[in-house]
């Protein structure tokens, strides 16, 4: 099942908040509230996801503080705004069809994007308010508010806001999947650099199928970032000894 209202919303991000485990222990999130031109007075908001509901819970993210890649010159050509990047009519303005021959994102088929094998996994002590992907979001996103950068944020519209700013592959067969699809956060500086925020799951399993399902074979990101830092482990001690 594809996602619905996939595209990328670009706007001025403005505030955010944390949900604690106490406020929802099943699925918290972080807020973050943005303004765009379809209204001066009414702020938005992106769902983020720090934990799943699957059963491992673990979040998986990559940030990049000096974020480069071709779509950056594509997304600086586009008005602020809902801009909707899948075939999938709607009746508000904001949620306009782009112009541009910009394909959504993934993870996996979009060249130079992500480097899976440098991804973090978050441990299950670390899903509280104050917990590891906060502590290194906070500085990226004061950042981002303070200095006015703009955000585009990749994910599922659905009219007041926007979710699923997530890696949208690779699940299990009860949640949607899709290719071109994934969601993210980027933010573009005044001084003309790039900062970017990339999510996903660890029970999620790469590769996948022409419509985001889980090849034969394939692997949970926690199994693929577990056996990196084996590896790592391994290297290290072999060096160390000799």
């Amino acid at each position: 099942m594809t996602i619905p209202h996939y595209g990328v919303w670009i706007a001025q991000p403005t505030r955010y908040t944390a949900q604690t485990e106490e406020e929802d222990p099943k699925s918290p999130h972080i807020y973050l509230y943005f303004k765009d031109d379809s209204s001066s007075s009414k702020d938005y908001e992106a769902a983020i996801n720090v934990k799943s509901t699957g059963k491992d819970s673990r979040l998986v993210y990559w940030f990049d503080r000096s974020f480069s890649h071709p779509i950056t010159e594509q997304l600086s050509n586009l008005d602020e705004g809902f801009h909707l990047l899948k075939s999938y009519s709607h009746r508000s303005r904001r949620h306009q069809e782009s112009s541009s021959k910009l394909k959504g994102l993934d993870f996996i088929r979009t060249k130079g994007l992500v480097n899976i094998e440098s991804g973090a996994v978050l441990s299950e002590a670390d899903t509280g308010p104050h917990n590891a992907v906060l502590e290194a979001l906070e500085p990226i996103l004061n950042d981002a508010i303070s200095k006015k950068a703009t955000v585009y944020i990749f994910g599922s519209s659905y009219g007041s806001g926007i979710h699923d700013v997530h890696m949208n592959q690779g699940s299990a067969p009860s949640y949607e999947n899709g290719i071109y699809e994934d969601g993210a956060l980027l933010f573009s500086f005044g001084d003309g650099h790039w900062e970017a925020v990339f999510l996903a799951f660890a029970s999620q399993e790469i590769p996948t199928d022409d419509k985001g399902e889980p090849e034969e074979g394939s692997k949970t990101l926690a199994s693929i970032l577990g056996q990196m830092l084996l590896r790592e482990a391994v290297t290290f001690g072999t060096r160390f000894i000799a």
